[in-house]
């Protein structure tokens, strides 16, 4: 059963202000990823499949370091059952493997923030498979809300240009793999819903991105080991570090945090704040260009994804 929020006038407000502050800099994090990906598969000294598993794997060893250092008092020390393994793995190859796989491979070819407004797309994909396999119930305005979502997207897909400055090579295949990263993100919440309820985010974490890093691991190992990290700009060790670190595992851990203090509707709500973080950082290193057209998709996706989301 899903935990219900009840908060009391004393320890509501420290509270509420904690958990924006986590869901604040959680999405700035997020919002920072798609512009420093791009950055670095610019350098041409890494490719998006090396920089996936270079992600995955990193992740892997930051979150058992964690598990390992830190006390139960702080991250939560769960043991699986089991009968979980098998339905974890498969959940793992969706929301890891293949979701943060697909989207890093996306980015290398499309620019940062068509990357992150198609990725915005998971709330509806959600809610299409839950009400085609879980029989939810659909209203009017979410029903619009699709339309318009996939309006967007499919605009996104097919109206998107090749530009050589910003190194957007193939925006139709970039802007398609991240369509497929968020539909394997929404399968793994419509399907995997009773695991995700029962253990804590970090648990599941830690799980995931062992069993996924596990699975890529022979596939990328090879790549990452070519990479001339001596001919790489300081600029690109300092982006690989943020993706490992900060974008794949100070973010995870910041989102439980915030989830125990404010609303789920809340934290939804800031995954708005991704597309806009990820547009300035474009637009200021010279990454991507904003014109009407892109705006104008945008906000066919974001008003989708809000009447879909609204209660």
């Amino acid at each position: 059963m899903a935990k219900q929020f009840k908060f009391t006038d004393e320890e509501f407000i420290p509270g509420k202000l904690k958990g924006h502050l986590a869901l604040l800099a959680a999405n700035i994090i997020w919002g920072g990823m798609a512009p420093i990906s791009k950055d670095l598969l610019n350098t041409g000294l890494i490719d998006g499949w090396s920089l996936s598993g270079l992600r995955i794997i990193g992740g892997a060893i930051l979150f058992w370091l964690l598990s390992i250092a830190l006390p139960s008092s702080t991250l939560p020390k769960e043991k699986l059952d089991k009968k979980d393994i098998v339905p974890l793995f498969f959940a793992s190859l969706l929301v890891i493997a293949a979701n943060q796989a697909l989207t890093i491979m996306g980015m290398s070819y499309t620019s940062p923030v068509d990357a992150t407004v198609v990725c915005s797309m998971t709330p509806i994909f959600t809610l299409v498979l839950g009400f085609i396999f879980l029989k939810q119930k659909l209203n009017w305005l979410k029903v619009v809300g699709v339309v318009l979502g996939f309006i967007g997207v499919l605009a996104f897909i097919f109206a998107g240009q090749e530009d050589e400055a910003t190194n957007v090579t193939n925006p139709m295949l970039g802007n398609t793999l991240c369509f497929i990263a968020q539909l394997c993100g929404a399968c793994y919440l419509v399907f995997f819903t009773d695991i995700i309820q029962k253990y804590s985010a970090f648990t599941l974490m830690k799980w995931m991105f062992l069993m996924s890093a596990i699975c890529i691991f022979p596939f990328t190992i090879t790549g990452i080991i070519a990479v001339d990290w001596i001919a790489m700009p300081f600029t690109g060790i300092l982006d690989a570090l943020y993706i490992v670190i900060l974008a794949t595992c100070l973010a995870y851990l910041l989102t439980p945090i915030a989830q125990k203090h404010v609303h789920p509707t809340v934290v939804a709500m800031y995954n708005y704040l991704q597309p806009v973080v990820a547009a300035v950082i474009s637009i200021l290193a010279g990454l991507a260009i904003v014109d009407i057209q892109t705006a104008l998709y945008a906000f066919l996706i974001f008003t989708g994804v809000w009447l879909v989301s609204k209660n």
